[in-house]
């Protein structure tokens, strides 16, 4: 078998894939037989309810993979099914008028999956993204900071070395989903001295540690999936560098 390089890791070659046509048909019969109908979109953009739209979420995403639709695009060792993207494209057609985990999708599947799977070690790959998959474990991106704005680059939160851990400190805010996050991807000054592009790391920061607290921000609309994240000295193992010590610049960009 022969591989291709589509933007998304190593893919089967053309010839190893289904049929686009038999695959669309097969899609719509599973979907027919297994997934809802849309109901309509809620009001307000979403449920009111975020604990139950959560749950909703995970049992779809945890049907579709089951029936082998979960995570098309990603390859198969680590829970997807190696496909191109185009069979991503069709399914999207074909599932529209279905239920779909859609709070799922962004960040989770469609942002952090990607980026682990572009920029992580074989064993964060391994360990973090079937669950992700699964919808077992749900991320949230941990950029933006009070002070900064829309100069990412110019982030605060530090982590130091100590040893095999990293210590972080600092404040995170407009964490999306946050508050229903198991994991996330966070980018921090490592390096106070070197050009503020060159002093970053990303992390992988686990929320059921010590020192992390979440406050969702109460909007006007009454709903609060945005989210402030305070970090008080966490220690994070160095294995969950995604990329490199002081190389996270270039693993934002993915992101």
């Amino acid at each position: 078998m022969t591989l291709r390089d589509d933007g998304h890791g190593a893919r089967p070659d053309e010839a190893d894939e289904p049929d686009e046509e038999a695959f669309r048909a097969t899609a719509r019969t599973w979907l027919a037989e297994h997934m809802p109908l849309r109901a309509g979109d809620a009001p307000g953009g979403g449920d009111p309810d975020e604990v139950a739209e959560v749950s909703r979420a995970k049992e779809l995403q945890r049907r579709l993979f089951g029936g082998g639709y979960a995570g098309l695009t990603f390859p198969k060792e680590f829970g997807g099914q190696g496909l191109g993207i185009r069979y991503q494209q069709i399914f999207d057609e074909e599932s529209a008028a279905y239920e779909m985990p859609t709070i799922l999708k962004v960040p989770t599947l469609a942002i952090i999956g990607p980026t682990l799977e572009a920029c992580g070690s074989p064993r964060q790959k391994e360990r973090y993204l079937p669950p992700l998959i699964r919808a077992d474990e749900w991320w949230v991106q941990l950029l933006s900071e009070p002070t900064g704005g829309s100069d990412l680059a110019g982030v605060l939160t530090r982590a130091t070395r100590d040893g095999d851990l990293f210590i972080v400190h600092g404040q995170k805010v407009w964490s999306t989903g946050a508050h229903y996050s198991q994991f996330g991807l966070c980018l921090v000054r490592t390096d106070s001295d070197a050009p503020k592009h060159r002093g970053l790391t990303m992390l992988i920061v686990p929320f059921h540690v010590p020192g992390v607290t979440v406050r969702p921000i109460k909007q006007i609309t009454g709903e609060s999936d945005f989210c402030e994240v305070f970090f008080d000295d966490v220690p994070v193992p160095v294995e969950n560098v995604v990329g490199a010590v002081n190389e996270g610049w270039s693993v934002a960009t993915t992101l």
